[in-house]
Order: C-alpha cells, then structure tokens, then sequence
C-alpha cells in the first residue's frame, strides 16, 4: 500500500520492509558423500536439482503463508494506529449476512493548492470523496483523515481538522500516529454508501500562521474501513506551508523610518533663517505707523492755527481800514 509509513508502528514498518524472518531463503549446502569426498558427476547433478526443486517449493509455500498472514494481520488491525483499540470506527464491524463486493471502495483525496491566511490563523481546505463500484452497497463507510508533517511541525495541540457540512462546522477529535502524524480519532464521518453512489466529505484543516511558515510540506491522506473491510486508503497529496512573505516586507517598514529622521536634522537650520528675516518684516510696518503720526499732528497744527490767526487779522484790518479813512478825511478838510 503507497501510505502504509503512515499507518504503522516503528517495529511493523521494519517487518513490513525486510518481511517476516521464516521468509527468508535458506542456503542449499553442495551436495557431498557421507565419507566427505565429492559425489559423482551424475549423481550430483540429480541430488542438486532434487534439492532445488524441494526449497523451491519450500519457499513458494512460505511466501504464501507469509502473505495470507501479512494481509490478515493487516485487516485485524484497527484502522487508526497506536491507539490501544481505544478508537473503534462503524466501518470496521464485519456485516453478517452481507452481499459480496468485487473490489473495495475507492477514497480519493484533493483539496486547495495552498493555504490560506486571515490573520494569525492560515487554513488548509480539504476533500475526502468516497465511491462505490463494487456491485453491492455498504452500511457503513468511515473514513478519518491523516496529516503528516516533518519533525511533528503539526500536533493536535496547535491544529484542528473541522468537518465543514450542512452550513456547519463539526470539530473532529484527533489523536497522534506512531509516526508525527495527526490521525481522526472518531467515527463521525460514516455514511451508508449504495452501489455507484459517490460522496464528498469537506474538512478544513486550521493551525497558527507561525506554525504553517515552520511546516515545508503538509501530507494529507485518508484511511477508512467499510463493513468489516479495514484495507480502505486513499492517494497521498502535498501541500505547501505558509512562505515567510512578511518578514521582508517589514523589512522596509523599518528603512522608511529613517531617512524620515534624518531631514528632520536640516529642517532645524530653516526655522532659524526664517526669524531673521522676520525683524525685517516688522521693521517695515514700523515705518509705515510713524508716518500717520507726524501728519495728524500736522493737521491738528493747521487747523488750530487757522482757526485763531483769523479774527485778529479781520480786526486788524479793520482798524487799518479805519485809521485810514480818519486819515483821508483829516487832509481832505485841511486842503479846503
């Protein structure tokens, strides 16, 4: 099975790998005579050939138990790993009576190509779609979904899977694998699924954005049982993490700070050339308030002394006028 290092513990991957010990082919000792000298030509040849075609058959025979018993210690094994038979899925309860099925159930998962990030949450939006082409329905389908990233970047004490269904949203309980993985731990997503029947579960997958820029590769997958059948698998897909894109953006943030500071040094100069000219300015409206004053007073001078210079030169003249006329009128007498 492609997914089989996500399912397993450490020593069953080993066994899975090298295969069971009773497998391995025993070495066929050349064949000698009981007095320790070679046997002939023609025997040996006879004795060799029996001999192949007994550890030959042998090792058929192994192989094939080796198999039977591989794939039924598979299928007795609970579907989620590591977990002490404490999580017990619907689908994996033999159906008595039930009709036969050519084939098993086919679990394909997708999801969006890359994460998405509000905040300080990025979200990983998946699909798990399940169908039936075995000739015979199911009563019960379960699948869980498994995650897997480098080192255990992602726990359940920092990401949550969230069953997204009917305008609502169901958080799935999950639990560690034996590997770093992140393995549904319930049988909430379980359905009866008819012959030909398709159907589509959606998750959403939701960690902290500074988890997601630690994560280089987020491996998605799921597993499940139908109606006793514990051999459910699904493909295996890769999504990226969360790129650090902010951290050189705030990079900028910090130059534009200072070259903002510097001007601020030169503009001080400014200021202070600015008052000196300032004096000028009001040196002139200054100027400008002397002059009213000394014309008022002017105005003030004149009309003042218009004013009283000219009765006394009306009474003058009129004294003048007078003495004359007595002048006048004394010498016009005098001549007669």
């Amino acid at each position: 099975m492609s997914g089989w290092k996500y399912s397993f513990c450490a020593g069953e991957r080993a066994e899975r790998e090298t295969g069971p010990r009773s497998a391995q082919p025993t070495p066929v000792a050349a064949p000698v005579s009981l007095g320790g000298k070679p046997m002939n030509t023609r025997r040996s040849v006879s004795s060799a050939a029996a001999a192949t075609k007994v550890a030959a058959a042998a090792a058929l025979v192994l192989a094939a138990t080796a198999v039977a018993g591989g794939t039924a210690w598979a299928t007795d094994r609970p579907v989620v790993p590591c977990a002490d038979g404490a999580v017990k899925l619907p689908g994996e309860n033999a159906v008595e009576g039930a009709p036969a099925h050519t084939g098993t159930v086919s679990l394909q998962v997708g999801g969006d190509a890359a994460p998405t990030v509000a905040g300080d949450v990025a979200t990983y939006r998946l699909r798990i779609t399940e169908s039936n082409r075995t000739g015979a329905g199911y009563r019960h389908v379960t699948v869980v979904p498994v995650l897997f990233t480098q080192l255990g970047v992602m726990n359940t004490g920092n990401t949550k899977v969230t069953w997204v269904h009917g305008g609502t949203e169901t958080e799935l309980p999950t639990r560690m694998g034996c590997d770093p993985s992140i393995w549904g731990a319930s049988g909430a997503l379980d359905l009866a699924l008819a012959d030909g029947q398709t159907a589509t579960v959606e998750l959403k997958v939701t960690t902290s954005t500074e988890v997601a820029r630690k994560v280089k590769e987020l491996s998605v997958s799921a597993r499940g049982a139908a109606d006793g059948d514990r051999s459910l698998e699904s493909n295996l897909i890769t999504l990226p993490g969360v790129a650090p894109a902010s951290e050189p953006t705030a990079m900028p943030t910090k130059k534009p700070t200072e070259p903002t500071a510097t001007p601020t040094k030169p503009a001080t100069p400014t200021p202070t050339a600015t008052p000196t000219k300032a004096p000028a300015a009001s040196a002139t409206p200054t100027a400008t308030a002397a002059t009213p004053a000394p014309a008022a007073a002017s105005a003030e001078l004149a009309s003042t002394g218009g004013g009283s210079n000219t009765g006394l030169l009306a009474a003058a003249a009129a004294l003048l006028i007078a003495a004359g006329g007595a002048v006048l009128y004394t010498l016009r007498r005098r001549t007669r």
